[in-house]
């Protein structure tokens, strides 16, 4: 046997999350300082976050190993009311923070103001799904699948939710790319809510349809709503990012899969 492939096979998931944000963060600073053309960007780093991953899983696990990757996505036949929350939740999360922002500031319901401008962009609508389904492979399918195994689904998640957090960061520090404005820490918490959010779905459906749809849902809504800094403000993500965290650690506590906190291993 081949002692580096055994490595490879042994440490895959350490190894493929590393990579991936080593590399995004060199490509991204390669953007910033113009020695790669701006154009590279907006589906290169999607391109490039799926083949450093298919390329470690394919060195490890050869065919197989990417047939595996794809697996979840063949799984659609679900319960329609899992579908139903996907399709509701990032804007019912949104309408909540908006709504108490309107009581805050005596605008009532006026703060739920709705744009989809940009999301009827040809391009943008394109980047959204792209941005989704790479997404859901790399983050759900593969990572959140893969650490559930040793951990719990909410602890998996949080370990991709800080490693998600890092793929963006060369993002925002540079501001190539994104909306301007973000703060870090609030980047992270919304981070560690989506993560969990994608594993309680998956979690319960065993599928990558419904993650992808969750996932253009959660990017659609916060370009539809006023709750990123340039449509709503700073202190609207944060209040955002709070609660979008809050109610999926709500949704943990009142259904599975349980237990929250205390790993496969100890079980």
């Amino acid at each position: 046997m081949n002692p580096i492939r055994d490595l490879v096979r042994r440490h895959e998931v350490t190894i493929a999350l590393c990579l991936i944000v080593t590399i995004n963060a060199i490509f991204v600073a390669g953007i910033a300082t113009k020695l790669l053309p701006e154009g590279l960007y907006y589906y290169g780093r999607f391109l490039l976050l799926g083949s450093v991953l298919g390329g470690v899983v394919f060195f490890g696990s050869g065919f197989k190993g990417i047939l595996d990757l794809l697996r979840p996505m063949a799984k659609w036949r679900i319960a329609p009311g899992w579908y139903l929350l996907v399709l509701l939740w990032p804007a019912l999360v949104s309408i909540l923070v908006l709504a108490g922002k309107g009581v805050l500031t005596g605008k009532g319901l006026a703060e739920i103001a709705l744009d989809f401008s940009l999301v009827s962009q040809p391009n943008v609508a394109r980047t959204i799904l792209i941005g989704a389904f790479v997404g859901e492979i790399v983050w759900v399918s593969y990572a959140i699948r893969r650490l559930s195994g040793r951990f719990t689904p909410f602890v998996g998640s949080q370990i991709v939710g800080t490693v998600w957090t890092l793929w963006w960061m060369p993002m925002v520090i540079l501001n190539v790319g994104v909306i301007p404005g973000i703060p870090p820490l609030a980047l992270f918490l919304s981070m560690l809510g989506i993560a969990a959010m994608c594993s309680f779905i998956y979690s319960h459906t065993r599928s990558g349809i419904a993650v992808l749809a969750l996932q253009v849902m959660v990017n659609s809504s916060a370009l539809v709503f006023p709750v990123m800094p340039t449509s709503g403000g700073i202190p609207t993500f944060i209040a955002y990012s709070a609660a979008y965290y809050a109610a999926v650690l709500l949704l943990y506590v009142l259904f599975r899969p349980k237990p929250i906190l205390r790993s496969v291993e100890s079980r």
